[in-house]
């Protein structure tokens, strides 16, 4: 870790007082990844630079722009049922990329196939709310749900739901492969010649942090996308510190309990440990602005949200909640012996160290020793750091379902499913306000901050903005913001 910080800091040192201009029409973009892999469109699970290969070249019924607002994109326009359970979409004219208009008989198939193909994907509980696909006369395309589903556009705007026709996509750009690069051309569709090529392009690649950081600090990259806190004393070296840009998007960022033995099957042992972290100390190792503590399972602000008290120990001063920690745990140990050191499962890198260091001395104060291990390994708890795909309580309860933990709860699973055939919002609301109030009085999950991520992007770039998603599709890029 000291000889890639040292590699990032001489480049900087190096290049400090070297301006890098910026070309806009011949932008490079580099996606981080913890183990780099060949990007492919087709690829499941996506890894991050495959899911911004596919959102740029294979659009949904609809997409993100560069705020992270919800947009048409095969779909010019949309309208739903009374009752949520039909979602009628129009069709934009327009053709796949190898020139072929585009009809609803194939959009339909195309989604389709892609719902089976997710099946087991990250996104499968939530799929499952659609019945069936079906093509309408004309440009015309139903989605039929067996219950409301008032968040089905954020779905249907993941990168997964662009479609393909034969491998073909539609835009809005193009890709070929380079040398070790994505070249993406963006599209235009002219109505003598078909789809043709702008010459404004854009280099698409996937590095780990520190080669990424290295690339832009001499120049041969333009933005940095999709860097974590386990990346941030990488960023942290640099001299464009100053300039990252930070996405704080909703999502879970806590230790998820994952063993059940003798003694983390106990509610008041779990407790003690999600009581014992002091938040706001270990965050401010990082020196984020907007990563602040989270005491709930769901974000308190999001809508459609019941209201769910915080937890009652949530009022005590942090030294407070530690000396009742401190209490359970000696009782325990007193009557069963000294508990061995917990494993905490996170990812590599010098962030996940710092924040380690902060737990381990959390944990120690309340009688608790641990010890780090990888993804992978054998754990007890494992750290949770992942951007909702929803803006709805729903996808929260299930990341910390039965499915996911064995330390979990069947009458909370039935609750959430309950919530999903619902077809009354007020009762929606009520079935998962009651899931999640159950589910954090079961602590199987230690919230300690909100989910953080960060860009760098060059002076003078355009088309680029922080934005509630942490998506920054590449077809904004370089272009003059509307």
């Amino acid at each position: 870790m000291k000889g890639r910080l040292a590699i990032i800091g001489m480049c900087a040192a190096m290049l400090s007082a070297c301006g890098v201009r910026i070309d806009n029409d011949r932008l490079r973009v580099d996606v981080v990844e913890n183990q780099p892999k060949a990007m492919a469109v087709g690829a499941l699970p996506l890894s991050h630079a495959s899911a911004y290969l596919r959102m740029a070249t294979a659009r949904g019924l609809v997409g993100f722009d560069d705020e992270g607002r919800v947009v048409p994109a095969l779909a010019a326009r949309w309208i739903t049922t009374e009752d949520g359970l039909s979602y009628i979409f129009r069709l934009e004219k327009t053709r796949w990329n190898d020139g072929r208009d585009i009809t609803s008989d194939e959009v339909a198939a195309a989604l389709s196939r892609r719902l089976i193909d997710l099946r087991n994907s990250r996104i499968a509980s939530e799929l499952a709310v659609i019945d069936r696909i079906v093509p309408m006369t004309g440009k015309v395309v139903e989605i039929r749900l067996k219950a409301p589903m008032p968040n089905l556009l954020e779905l249907l705007a993941q990168p997964e739901l662009g479609l393909l026709r034969k491998n073909v996509g539609s835009g809005p750009m193009i890709a070929r492969k380079g040398a070790g690069v994505m070249q993406l051309s963006h599209r235009a569709v002219d109505p003598e010649r078909g789809v043709a090529l702008e010459d404004a392009r854009v280099a698409l690649a996937a590095h780990d942090a520190a080669t990424a950081l290295s690339r832009f600090v001499v120049g041969e990259t333009d933005l940095v996308l999709e860097g974590r806190f386990e990346h941030l004393p990488y960023l942290a070296v640099t001299d464009d510190n100053e300039a990252a840009v930070y996405d704080s998007p909703p999502g879970l960022f806590g230790l998820l309990f994952v063993a059940s033995g003798p003694f983390l099957s106990e509610v008041s042992n779990r407790e003690a440990i999600t009581k014992a972290f002091d938040r706001p100390r270990m965050i401010s190792d990082f020196n984020v602005n907007i990563w602040k503590e989270t005491l709930t399972l769901a974000p308190e602000a999001l809508p459609n949200r019941a209201e769910v008290a915080r937890p009652d120990w949530a009022s005590l001063r942090v030294d407070q909640r530690k000396a009742a920690a401190r209490s359970v745990i000696q009782n325990w140990q007193a009557a069963n012996g000294k508990v061995r050191p917990l494993r905490i499962a996170m990812p590599r890198g010098p962030g996940s160290r710092i924040l380690f260091a902060r737990l381990k001395s959390d944990l120690a104060a309340i009688g608790l020793s641990a010890e780090r291990v990888t993804v992978g390994q054998q754990e007890d708890l494992r750290l949770v750091d992942q951007i909702a795909d929803m803006t709805s309580p729903a996808w929260y309860l299930e990341q910390l379902s039965c499915q996911v933990t064995t330390i979990c709860s069947a009458d909370v699973d039935t609750l959430v499913a309950e919530a999903q055939r619902a077809t009354d919002r007020d009762e929606r609301m009520r079935l998962l306000g009651e899931a999640e109030l159950k589910l954090q009085n079961l602590r199987n999950f230690a919230p300690l901050a909100n989910t953080v991520r960060w860009s760098l992007p060059r002076d003078g770039l355009l088309g680029f903005t922080a934005n509630a998603r942490g998506w920054h599709p590449l077809q904004y890029l370089g272009r003059t913001p509307r």
